[in-house]
């Protein structure tokens, strides 16, 4: 069984108290995406929807979303979309 990830940037809930499997992750106070438990998309029930959103983006680079087995692999795909953004951006 390989390593379970360890998310790099703090995530936190989107929903305080509402009780979604719903996260949202930050990098000091810019947001940059956002992670979810799938309970509607047909065969895509139980998986881990991830996607990106950061606001100075003018380059995008594809794929922006998906799905995951694990919320420890959505924050990675989010995380490492985050760092090659940064890095085409010169941030």
């Amino acid at each position: 069984m390989k390593d379970e990830y360890k998310p790099l940037d703090r995530w936190r809930q989107t929903w305080p108290g509402e009780g979604f499997q719903d996260f949202t992750g930050f990098d000091g106070e810019q947001s940059f995406g956002r992670i979810q438990l799938d309970q509607t998309s047909h065969n895509k029930t139980g998986l881990w929807k991830w996607n990106a959103h950061i606001p100075w983006v003018r380059d995008h680079i594809v794929p922006h979303s998906g799905w995951e087995a694990t919320s420890r692999e959505a924050c990675r795909r989010v995380e490492e979309y985050y760092a090659k953004l940064r890095a085409l951006h010169g941030r």
